[in-house]
């Protein structure tokens, strides 16, 4: 029995070419994702990276998924109008946790409302919570749109007041955590995509009726 030999793949000189080409642009691509990756720590504190559930005031969801915890942003309310821009105030209420520990500080990354970047100042506020009780932020996290930002937001308003407003960014909670008889020092990554009810309509920032379309 004659063995026939194995036909050597031959590969288009062009499409070798063009296959060359997407490694050379694909490969930096993937070593930007991987940088984007979390550090071990964070300024000091290690990283530990939970499920935390984010929603609104209104949503009174019970059923427990594998979330560590649940969070519900209270109705934002303007507090402050000024030449540079709007500044906003929002808190959040966290249902009771199966440990107790003390949040150091809050810091906000890449905070949007509506496609809208805006500013939110590192919380320094520290806080203790109780084993198995309700939490709730002791002063409201200020929010900061500035005037460009805001000119683009009420002309958005003007052709179509929403009633809500989608939140979107990353809060990371530094704090020490007592569970299972250890005390540790730990950052959590929470992201955030909530929808909130639109402070703009009751403030009626533009001094004129927004209708509705």
């Amino acid at each position: 029995m004659t063995l026939e030999p194995t036909p050597k793949l031959f590969i288009n000189p062009a499409r070798r070419r063009f296959l060359l080409i997407c490694a050379f642009y694909l490969v930096p691509f993937a070593l930007t994702l991987a940088a984007q990756d979390l550090p071990d720590e964070i300024r000091g504190y290690k990283v530990h990276n939970a499920k935390i559930s984010v929603t609104n005031k209104t949503d009174r969801t019970t059923a427990k998924d594998d979330s560590e915890a649940f969070a519900r942003l209270t109705e934002p309310e303007l507090v402050e109008t000024s030449l540079t821009g709007l500044t906003f105030a929002i808190s959040a209420e966290i249902d009771p946790l199966d440990y107790k520990g003390k949040v150091d500080f809050l810091t906000f990354k890449d905070f949007k409302v509506n496609g809208l970047s805006v500013e939110i100042e590192e919380y320094a506020e520290s806080f203790e919570f109780k084993k198995k009780e309700p939490i709730r932020l002791p002063k409201p996290v200020r929010i900061f749109l500035g005037t460009g930002q805001a000119i683009k937001g009420a002309i958005g308003e003007a052709v179509n007041s929403k009633e809500e407003w989608t939140v979107t960014g990353t809060v990371f909670v530094f704090g020490r955590f007592k569970k299972y008889g250890f005390n540790v020092k730990r950052v959590v990554p929470v992201e955030v995509n909530v929808k909130i009810k639109n402070p703009a309509r009751k403030a009626n920032i533009l001094g004129i009726r927004i209708p509705s379309i």
